[in-house]
């Protein structure tokens, strides 16, 4: 596996004969993530932003060098028994994802602080009968999908206009203010205002996103 591609480390080494043919595939199998569970083991990740297609598409839609490497996501799966007799995963990521500034729309490196535990279901009904069924994590066929938890919990976590902090030169291009209205107040009848995160809730498959001002 080169560095440009995840690696990983196991902390229990016993677990790697297990779950070595389903890393290689990038996806931990149910047997996998039982023996996971009952190990308590911790699978250390590292993600280059480059390699998270959602996460990309932010960055792509940013102005700046082309040429610039994206930042580097670390994450932490740490697996152990849950409630109600369901596996739990604990999810730390770290690092700096790069996105577009709400305000002037040059490249920003936000950083990352994902700290969530998130109970594994298999299916929706599962997900209803728990006690708790917002934090719930539903497999794929089965399957845990690291790099597709990672990047969905870290979308859930961007502020949906993200800018510069103050005193960092961010204004807004001449004509518009920072909300892409014209200085009238009235949108430019040329198009449509430049939002580049305006489709982060679409990213996420989901519609109830906070949004962050």
């Amino acid at each position: 596996m080169t560095g440009a591609q995840q690696q990983m480390i196991l902390t229990h080494i016993k677990t790697l004969p297990i779950i070595g043919a389903a890393m290689t595939a990038r996806r931990i199998g149910s047997v996998e993530i039982e023996d996971l569970v009952a190990r308590r083991a911790q699978l250390d990740f590292r993600f280059p932003v480059a390699s998270l297609p959602r996460l990309a598409s932010l960055a792509a839609a940013a102005d700046g060098p082309e040429t610039e490497p994206l930042p580097e996501l670390q994450a932490a799966l740490a697996f152990q028994p849950g409630a109600e007799g369901h596996p739990q995963l604990h999810l730390v990521v770290g690092g700096s994802v790069r996105v577009a500034c709400q305000r002037c729309l040059k490249a920003l490196d936000w950083p990352v602080n994902v700290d969530v535990r998130l109970t594994m279901v298999s299916t929706d009904r599962e997900a209803q009968g728990l006690a708790d069924p917002f934090d719930t994590l539903l497999l794929t066929d089965g399957e845990l999908v690291p790099d597709q938890v990672v990047e969905d919990e870290v979308l859930a976590a961007l502020p949906l206009a993200p800018r510069h902090a103050e005193g960092q030169h961010c204004v807004a291009p001449a004509g518009w203010d920072a909300k892409g209205l014209s200085v009238s107040g009235v949108a430019e009848a040329s198009g449509p205002a430049r939002r580049p995160l305006a489709g982060l809730a679409a990213l996420l498959g989901r519609n109830d996103q906070p949004g962050n001002d």
